[in-house]
């Protein structure tokens, strides 16, 4: 069975490619387009991997991963952040939400499958 992967960001151009992407590596693919869809996704089905936006409206992708850390269904659910933002303070806010890996924008085929992977370890 295909391993699930929610994507959480608000630029459909990256949803659509990414998506694509994750789609023609085998994975089936949730997209949510804020923070705050990303976390009531997440409560329903329960993905292998969260893909998640730093910078997005209604909720940022800290804090909706804090919520989908603290809640006991999906608290060892792996957090990748996807984000343009690189500074020390932010990969440390980062970690500190419970992110277990980084992806920069503009996105990269291949470092996105390795990223993918390297969070899916060990998993199901």
């Amino acid at each position: 069975m295909a391993k699930t992967i929610l994507l959480v960001d608000d630029s459909a151009m990256i949803c659509h490619v990414v998506s694509q992407i994750l789609k023609d590596s085998g994975y089936k693919v949730l997209i949510a387009k804020n923070g705050r869809e990303g976390v009531a996704l997440a409560k329903k089905h329960n993905p292998n991997l969260v893909i998640m936006d730093v910078e997005m409206p209604v909720m940022n992708g800290i804090d909706a991963t804090i919520q989908i850390k603290s809640e006991p269904q999906t608290a060892q659910t792996p957090v990748i952040f996807f984000t343009s933002l690189s500074s020390e303070e932010d990969i440390a806010r980062a970690k500190q939400a419970g992110c277990k890996g980084f992806l920069s924008k503009p996105i990269c085929k291949a470092t996105l499958k390795e990223e993918v992977e390297r969070a899916l370890q060990g998993i199901g």
